[in-house]
């Protein structure tokens, strides 16, 4: 999720377990053991150009998210680091969806999430790196993204057409770049929304 970084190889204690990741991309979840892991992220094809190399800790029946998210180069706002999310994908009724947003928006302010509108506030006041998970009918929404103020009407910077499933849990990335330089790398703003599970 980092819009400035080529692709990557990602690196679990010493061995590739993912290879030519482009922005955007949501893998499968792997299955490994419960302990702390090295991980390594690299540029694809280049084990000897790491943006990443630090520990990550995972508990047992446990399902994780890790966003890579942040910039890389001298530059960079925001540092380029791997955000570990705890997933909640317990059954959700057949009717509902559960929907996690999470931030990844290296330039962007804190926001606000709504839909309908306006009148339905999904998310208040996420920051960079923040997430949070909200329970909404199964039906398609146009979501809009907007500057965080107390009344949740800020102006609208971006909005999506997003179809959500009964029964069903998702993750929405906020990421790119609301105002990307002239780099031919940096990629513009939008929401990625990747499915964690389904209990139909």
């Amino acid at each position: 999720m980092s819009p400035n970084a080529p692709n990557v190889d990602v690196y679990l204690d010493g061995s590739a377990v993912l290879e030519d990741v482009p922005f955007g991309a949501v893998s499968d979840y792997l299955t490994v053991s419960a302990t702390e892991h090295d991980v390594e992220i690299t540029a694809a094809g280049d084990p000897d150009t790491s943006v990443f190399s630090g520990p990550v800790t995972v508990a047992a029946d446990t399902d994780y998210t890790i966003a890579a998210i942040g910039e890389i180069g001298e530059q960079a706002d925001q540092p380029f680091e791997p955000l570990v999310l705890e997933d909640d994908n317990s059954e959700v009724g057949s009717n509902q969806s559960r929907l996690r947003v999470v931030h990844a928006s290296p330039d962007a302010p804190a926001v606000d999430v709504t839909a309908a509108g306006g009148d339905v506030v999904l998310f208040d006041g996420v920051p960079y790196g923040g997430s949070g998970y909200a329970e909404v009918e199964a039906n398609d929404y146009t979501v809009q993204i907007r500057g965080d103020t107390d009344s949740n009407d800020g102006d609208v910077v971006a909005d999506f057409d997003v179809s959500l499933n009964g029964g069903t849990v998702y993750t929405a990335f906020a990421a790119g770049y609301l105002t990307p330089d002239d780099e031919p790398a940096d990629e513009s703003f939008d929401l990625l929304v990747a499915q964690d599970a389904s209990h139909n």
